[in-house]
């Protein structure tokens, strides 16, 4: 049997057994269910079965309905929706599952080694501020820079050796 189990804690551990074609809820108690909280309307909604599981319609009440965060005015329930009738939030337990979304039909399959774009669009642009720095390709500046400084060091180590070898004074 469809049964609404309270969640706020000013109800907390109520439940409330939907039977009947049509249940109303509100602050009043002419209603199936009563619900005495302020921020609930007097005739706030009305519980409509259809097949196993029950309709909820909103009567315009002043603070809304809600089913799992969305403001509705009419919706089918299902098992475990979250409603919130005013400030009072309470869950949708039916023994009724509901079958599932069918899985869509499998498309056609697409072979990416046909692609010629390599995964980037053609109107790609890369937005990074930063240049990035071509690999393996070093400019001659760079090459000759780089020999310049091997061939100093070259040479100032070899008249270093010279100065203290050859040219130190011989001691008799």
């Amino acid at each position: 049997m469809p049964r609404l189990v309270a969640q706020s804690p000013e109800f907390a551990g109520q439940t409330f057994d939907l039977k009947g074609p049509e249940v109303t809820v509100g602050r009043l108690p002419d209603n199936g269910i009563q619900l005495e909280h302020a921020s609930v309307s007097g005739h706030h909604a009305t519980f409509k079965l259809e097949g196993q599981d029950y309709i909820i319609q909103d009567h315009d009440s002043t603070n809304g309905t809600r089913i799992n965060g969305d403001k509705i005015s009419q919706q089918k329930l299902r098992r475990n929706d979250i409603l919130r009738l005013g400030n009072i939030e309470m869950l949708y337990d039916s023994e009724h599952q509901p079958p599932g979304q069918p899985m869509p039909e499998p498309s056609a399959r697409v072979n990416l080694a046909e692609c010629n774009t390599h995964g980037r669009p053609a109107e790609f642009v890369n937005a990074s501020p930063i240049v990035k720095k071509a690999r393996g390709k070093q400019s001659l500046a760079w090459t000759l820079s780089l020999t310049g400084l091997t061939l100093l060091a070259l040479g100032s180590v070899a008249y270093f050796v010279w100065l203290i070898f050859l040219n130190a004074p011989t001691v008799s």
